[in-house]
Formats: structure tokens, sequence, C-alpha cells
């Protein structure tokens, strides 16, 4: 797992309960500022500089996305009940580099923000003309890019890092989600969708992810071409 270490943290949540916990967690290693609405954090942004932002959108006092006028180059991890496809599509919009629906263990929030903070040589997976920047959350295959949904491309990227592996639907949602599988097809829909994605920009591409009967899905293994 991707640790955060020696970080100064923002962490802007209205739930009380949330970000004490948040903040128990990640003040292990980290320097933690914890703000519960829109002005004390706007005022801790002024203050001091962060090196990263975990970012509620539901504040007492206005939306969370507001903040993203202070932050300047600082990364912005949005943590948000808001779901919907247009709600994330508004995040990243307001310039955050990533967007978390909760619920999340603080296992998963940590990874997903240490993330944000990768050089770009360090970001970077390829195999197979296949070329993820896990800062940055694009994938492009042969230069063409990839469109793929936030949980498509964490499937790929766990998929690309254990490749050759074999995981089952179950063990991929346990793997990626840090979080007991509910015996769901959520795996099986986000993968059907994310091959006929890579199809679309190349037949070779679709053909990185292979599957097998009793023993689910892999990433291609072996010498990239």
């Amino acid at each position: 797992m991707n640790r955060l270490e020696y970080k100064n943290i923002l962490i802007v949540e209205d739930n009380a309960e949330l970000r004490g916990s948040l903040t128990d967690y990640f003040s292990r290693l980290n320097n933690v500022t914890a703000c519960g609405d829109l002005k004390s954090a706007t005022e801790a942004l002024a203050r001091e500089k962060f090196d990263i932002v975990l970012l509620d959108v539901v504040l007492p006092d206005g939306s969370g996305l507001k903040l993203t006028e202070y932050t300047d180059q600082t990364p912005v991890v949005i943590l948000s009940d808001l779901g919907a496809d247009g709600n994330i599509l508004d995040g990243f919009s307001f310039g955050a580099a990533d967007y978390i629906v909760k619920p999340a263990s603080p296992q998963i929030i940590e990874t997903r923000m240490s993330l944000r903070l990768l050089p770009d040589d360090k970001a970077s997976i390829t195999s197979h003309n296949l070329t993820l920047n896990t800062a940055k959350r694009t994938a492009a295959y042969g230069g063409k890019s990839l469109d793929l949904t936030s949980s498509e491309f964490n499937i790929l990227s766990f998929l690309m890092q254990n490749a050759g592996k074999y995981y089952t639907a179950n063990e991929i949602y346990e793997r990626v989600w840090k979080m007991p599988h509910l015996n769901t097809v959520t795996i099986k829909k986000h993968i059907s969708n994310l091959r006929k994605k890579m199809f679309a920009v190349a037949e070779d591409c679709a053909s990185l992810i292979i599957s097998e009967f009793g023993k689910g899905y892999a990433f291609v293994g072996g010498p990239d071409d």
C-alpha cells in the first residue's frame, strides 16, 4: 500500500466523527489540520501551505468546491456522499485530482491521496503499449487516450501491477477497494465496460485483459511486444 509520510494535510469534513477518525489515522505519520466548514478551511489555506487537501463537497456554509479557488497547485482529493456521474464530473471540472465516493476505508483514501503526490517518473505504468499515469489518472494505448471511469481505472491499474496473475471478481473487489465483497456483479460489469472501451481504441488493446473459467481475470504477463 502507498503510504503518506511527513506530509502537511488539510482535511475538510463536516461530520465530526469521520473528521476525528481520519485525523487520528493520518496524524500518525503526518501533520494534519482538520476543519468542519468552508470558512475555517479557507482561513487555514491562507495561513499555511499544504501538500494535499481531502475535501467534502457538502459543507454547512457552502459547497466545498469553492475551496478549489484557493488551493492553487495543491492537489485536492474529494471525499463525498455524492456519487452520481454529474457530481463526479463537477468535481473534476473544478480541478480535483481525484474523487472518492463514501464510504471508503482510510487505507483506500490514503492510497488514492499518495498516488496524487507521485512524481511522473514513478506514477507511470507501461506494459504492452498501454500506459497508465496513476497521479494524473490517465490511460492511453499507443498514444490514443482511453476515457475510463474511476472504477475502471482502479481495476486496470491493479491488474497491470499484478500482470499474469488471475483474480476472481470478488478478489478484485477486496484487493482494490479493501472492503469485503458483497457477491455482486459490479466488478464483472466494470470489466465488461473496460474491455469495450479498450476494444474501441484497438482490438489488440482489449486482448490485454484475459479471463479463464474458474480462475478469473488477469492482465497478460510476459515481455512487452
